[in-house]
């Protein structure tokens, strides 16, 4: 029992007395443990990565101890005198402290280190036919296990392995491994696995499927040290009597707290999931009936107007994809943080209806704010809770539930049955951000539902290409909804799923010239493309006219208000919009209960006001009496989430598919000449009593050869640097003029293949704006493509350094956004200047670019450094800027009828 490993303590609780401490050994074992159960158990479906790698259905034993015997290798890099060093004790059971150790890395790399530099060379240590085949197998798991910690390890120059480890250190490990090839390989014979996994097709697909094993080896990192459940032990024994009489048989409890794993029940029939519909739309009507063929995956894409009943029909392809095994649960993925909120509340009404009763799947919301939904925070049950549930007579839960385990980091959330969130949340998956491989690990078996993909830049399109062509290579399907998809988009998307599922690199030919709308199916069967109808309600027709004058649209306004109507005027930037709002004040003398600004750089708190108020106008529900007379100003921030009805609307020039966005907005509900919705039943619903629908665009005027300069009017500057692709802007005023209506669904594929089509042919004084954008388009996607990961590598560090902690990485390339934190100065005391007082500094931040900041900071008044350091710890936003207003007195940059003002 004198094994020198016993002397290196492995967890403690530092200020404590000399024995508050873990061995190292029984720690690595603690959590070999947990990997071992739940494999053993087939939780997170961990036994069915282990059968893609080659062990079969009658190995999950042999499975579970090999992938613990990996586990037990997992902080070998804490056998370092640098990291000893880290607990400060007298205790002389513990190895020294050697004064010339450093701790310079951390000890996941050290670990890598240590294997690649020292263990792999020791013969002590090299199993019966140990060879370079065996080797790289060893490589690849230690790369896996190193990286625990969420990302995997550096590797590191020999300097900063020599400056942690001194010789009796290196022989320790040694001495463990020894240890644990004896406990694991020798005695269970997992021995003849080492030669039958060395093959190159092998180590191959376990390079594929290594992100995915180091998802569960960071759940098996975290339940194996927490404390509660492993208490800490420094007698020294066996590792087999630590292993059968501690190890596993706290493992057993350790895993009882994770999510157990909802049955998925049949289809029934639409009734079921939505007892509302009377009668499907026809894209509903695909959704019940197309043929589904077996189990491999498919990609749907179905595109439709506005009100085609588009995401109730994925609800019914999702669930009977589910009842046909094709996946376990869903993930819908939104562009906004208010079109997750949107949806999460619709989700939340049919969710557990896709699941056997009597089951508890989790419904996630997962982005940035989702804490401040009070829907989502309400849901979150503990397993206490959830054990407690009671059903009577076989009937569900009425209300979404979230099980804890997956919401106290938002790491974990897509392992969650159901998620609703941004896209951005699964893209970082095929990221090189930090935990990556639990969102890759929660892909798996999941559907992903993307809506509204029309919205993305080419940045996020390449990445939304990467993430198609994984979740096909893994055997996941998806469905994708979009009013407006270009061809040449639908053609990517296509193409990047079809090279994952048939692993060929041959472009798929598509008919461009199908009518919309259009369901498009691809699968091992091969590509359909079916152009289907739309119900008679959402078929549509908006005239448009045309102003190229401010003034001209303020009469069209006052007139709105003369008839009692409520008016949109959507302008492309914030500061149009507050100047036109002020303008519209001065000249037309409205007051302020009936007119509104909405953009967005107000405050989050009176954003979520002024949302409110924008859907008591002009929400499904408003009557007459609201709607009278009324006028919001705004931005891009009504195109998209928010169910609102205008009688009449005004737009700045846009792109074209933005504008079909927008006058989706206009007369979007059937009502009375009054503006009242008139009752859901076939007799009322034939016809809008209100004046025909007109999209009054303001745009400069027509150009049959325009110059370059085209847009440099005052009124278009901001327009201009907002929509940088002017040919975008002048092909739509060109086919708008031509055809002179918005016809939905009939013309929605000439309207946008008239703007978006590769092979347009431009003026000349457009073509070097519309290169120079092209170029940029194209650079932003190579970009794109540069920050993912290369999943075919295996788990391991690229020849880029994004996985540093001091490089940016993000989902979008945007500009770059800058926060700002408002404040009061109250007797020398700060406070938010939200009055929430559970999220209040969260809801006073105002989003605004920094290169406004950096033009009027001088002007602002800031806090000290000393103040403003405090207040951002406080915060954990090491970025804050907090600025501050005076109560009671109006302020030279913020106010909550302006929002963000300063120029």
């Amino acid at each position: 029992m004198a094994e020198s490993f016993y002397q290196y303590w492995g967890k403690c609780r530092q200020n404590a007395d000399n024995s508050s401490y873990h061995l190292l050994a029984y720690h690595n074992l603690d959590v070999a443990a947990c990997g071992y159960q739940i494999v053993k158990h087939n939780y997170l479906n961990s036994f069915e990565l282990f059968e893609k790698i080659g062990f079969s259905s009658n190995d999950k034993e042999q499975a579970a101890l090999w992938f613990a015997y990996f586990l037990a290798w997992h902080d070998i890099g804490k056998f370092a005198n640098g990291f000893q060093k880290l607990f400060k004790h007298n205790n002389p059971q513990l190895v020294a402290a050697d004064p010339s150790k450093e701790y310079l890395s951390r000890h996941d790399s050290l670990g890598w280190w240590l294997w690649r530099e020292f263990l792999s060379l020791k013969p002590e240590i090299q199993l019966d036919q140990y060879n370079r085949k065996i080797k790289n197998l060893y490589n690849i798991w230690l790369l896996i296990m190193a990286g625990h910690h969420g990302k995997p390890p550096k590797l590191l120059k020999d300097i900063k392995g020599k400056l942690a480890f001194n010789q009796q250190d290196k022989e320790s490990a040694s001495d463990y491994i020894q240890a644990i090839n004896q406990l694991f390989i020798k005695d269970n014979k997992l021995q003849h696995y080492l030669e039958f996994f060395s093959d190159e097709t092998h180590q191959k697909k376990l390079n594929q499927i290594s992100w995915l094993i180091a998802g569960l080896t960071v759940i098996s990192d975290w339940l194996g040290s927490n404390e509660q459940l492993f208490a800490f032990n420094r007698q020294v024994m066996p590792l087999m009597e630590y292993w059968q009489n501690h190890a596993i048989i706290q493992a057993e409890n350790a895993i009882a707290t994770l999510p157990k794993l909802s049955s998925v029940a049949q289809f029934k029939n639409i009734k079921n999931l939505f007892p509302f519909i009377e009668k499907p739309t026809p894209l509903q009507e695909y959704a019940l009936s197309c043929q589904l063929f077996d189990e491999n995956p498919e990609l749907f894409i179905m595109e439709d107007v506005t009100g085609a009943g588009k995401t109730e029909a994925s609800m019914i392809l999702a669930s009977r994809l589910m009842s046909a095994q094709k996946a376990q649960g869903i993930y819908i993925g939104l562009p906004t943080m208010a079109t997750a909120n949107a949806i999460y509340q619709r989700t939340a009404n049919v969710y557990e209806k896709l699941y056997q009763t009597g089951s508890h799947p989790s419904l996630v919301l997962t982005h940035g704010a989702s804490y401040m939904n009070p829907n989502f925070t309400q849901s979150i049950l503990t397993n206490d809770h959830i054990s407690q549930q009671k059903y009577s007579n076989g009937e569900q839960s009425v209300s979404a539930e979230c099980n804890e385990w997956f919401v106290d980091t938002r790491k974990k959330a897509l392992l969650a049955e159901v998620g609703v969130g941004t896209l951005d949340q699964v893209l970082m998956a095929i990221m090189p951000f930090k935990h990556q491989s639990l969102r890759l690990l929660g892909l798996q078996h999941k559907l992903l539902i993307l809506d509204e993909i029309h919205a993305y830049d080419s940045y996020m399109v390449k990445l939304l290409e990467v993430l198609l062509n994984y979740h096909a290579s893994q055997g996941g399907s998806a469905i994708i909804l979009t009013a407006t998809l270009p061809g040449f988009l639908r053609e990517k998307l296509l193409n990047a799923f079809n090279k994952g599922l048939t692993n060929n690199q041959q472009t798929l030919s598509l008919n461009q010239s199908l009518p919309f709308p259009l369901i498009t199916r691809l699968n091992y069967h091969g590509l359909t493309e079916q152009p289907i109808d739309t119900r008679e309600e959402v078929k549509r027709q908006v005239k448009i006219a045309w102003i190229a004058d401010i003034e001209t649209g303020i009469t069209r306004i006052k007139q709105s208000i003369e008839q009692g109507k409520i008016i949109c005027w959507i302008k492309n930037s914030v500061a149009d919009a507050i100047e036109l709002y002020q303008q519209l004040q001065l000249t037309l003398n409205i007051d302020t209960d009936h007119i509104l600004l909405f953009h967005s750089r107000f405050a989050f708190c009176d954003r979520l006001e002024i949302e409110e108020k924008a859907l008591t106008w002009a929400g499904k529900s408003s009557n007459s009496e609201i709607r009278q007379a009324k006028v919001i100003i705004a931005t891009q921030v009504i195109e998209q989430s928010l169910d609102l009805d205008f009688d009449e609307m005004i737009s700045d020039i846009a792109p074209i598919d933005l504008l079909i966005q927008r006058a989706g907005r206009l007369q979007r509900h059937v009502r009375d000449k009054y503006g009242n919705i008139k009752p859901d039943n076939k007799e009322n619903l034939s016809k809008d009593e209100r004046d025909p629908p007109v999209l009054t665009v303001f745009a400069p005027p027509w150009q049959d050869e325009p110059q370059k300069d085209w847009l440099d009017n005052p009124a278009f500057r901001n327009t201009s640097y907002v929509y940088p692709n002017h040919a975008y802007l002048w092909l739509t005023q060109k086919i708008l003029l031509k055809q002179e209506y918005i016809k939905m669904p009939q013309e929605a594929r000439l309207l946008i293949d008239s703007v978006y089509a590769q092979d347009i042919e431009l003026p000349s004084g457009l073509s070097e704006v519309y290169n120079k954008e092209k170029g940029k388009s194209f650079s932003h996607s190579s970009i794109a493509n540069q920050s993912v990961l290369d999943i075919n590598s295996g788990y391991r560090r690229g020849i880029d350094s994004y996985w540093d902690e001091d490089v940016e990485l993000s989902t979008r390339l945007s500009k770059d956004n800058i926060d700002l934190y408002l404040a009061y100065n109250e007797e020398n005391k700060i406070i938010p200047y939200s009055v929430n007082s559970e999220y209040a500094w969260e809801q006073s931040r105002v989003p605004i670019s920094r290169s406004k900041w950096e033009r009027i900071k001088k002007s602002i008044k800031q806090l000290d450094d000393i103040s403003l350091e405090k207040i951002r710890q406080q915060l954990h936003r090491p970025q804050a800027i907090i600025v501050l207003l005076e109560k009671g007195k109006d302020s030279s940059f913020y106010s909550k009828s302006l929002g963000f003002y300063a120029n």
